[in-house]
């Protein structure tokens, strides 16, 4: 967390595209920035959710070749 300037609250500290220090935690729009209206707030919603995605589809294709290897290594 970190303190908004001018005591105007408190928001997520966060990395690109709503990357957080907790692996798996991700925050996005008003959440990383109260002030943000609605048209950045979801454009920062959407470019989180396609490195999410990005992220999942990533973990489960190695999640397969582990099996795969795994598999032909037993044969």
């Amino acid at each position: 967390m970190r303190d908004l300037t001018g005591g105007a609250g408190r928001s997520f500290e966060s990395g690109i595209a709503g990357t957080t220090a907790v692996p798996g935690v991700w925050v996005a729009g008003n959440a990383t920035d109260p002030t943000a209206q609605v048209g950045a707030s979801a454009a920062a919603g959407a470019l989180a959710g396609a490195h999410i995605n990005a992220d999942l589809a990533t973990a489960d294709t190695e999640t397969a070749l582990t099996a795969a290897r795994h598999d032909s290594a037993l044969t």
